[in-house]
């Protein structure tokens, strides 16, 4: 049992420190995530392109391992935009909300179609949580 608990410890330490290393800049470039082009707002809380007004989006910047702001409200239907300014991965998932790991610059969307408390995390660093708070 022991052994057992000290390898899933560093198999831990492992995916743990795989999520903190530093993307240097090897000449190459980094594979991105294509954002599809669909239509998805029929749907409540659905991610998206944003093709509404740059004023209609609200952003939370993703630095320091922090969501800054880290308790946001908006109104139904608008939409929060989350960057990545660290040179580590993130990425934001709770509540409804999932990205994929976003890259230092890279950014994600989402638009709030429905009233309520969206809490959300970094799957790589836990410790990082944000909240959303959507209002009429």
């Amino acid at each position: 049992m022991r052994k057992k608990l000290i390898i899933f410890l560093i198999i831990l330490g492992v995916f743990f420190a795989v999520g903190c290393v530093e993307n240097k800049d090897s000449g190459e470039t980094a594979p991105t995530t294509p954002v599809e082009e669909a239509d998805n707002r029929g749907a409540a809380g659905n991610e998206e392109n944003v093709t509404g007004a740059e004023d209609d989006i609200v952003d939370i910047e993703i630095r320091g391992y922090k969501y800054i702001p880290q308790n946001l409200t908006v109104k139904v239907g608008q939409t929060v935009r989350w960057t990545n300014n660290d040179t580590v991965l993130h990425d934001v998932v709770g509540s409804g909300i999932k990205s994929e790991y976003l890259q230092k610059g890279e950014a994600f969307t989402y638009t709030f179609e429905e009233e309520g408390t969206y809490e959300y995390v970094c799957k790589i660093h836990p410790w990082m949580a944000g909240e959303v708070i959507a209002e009429v």
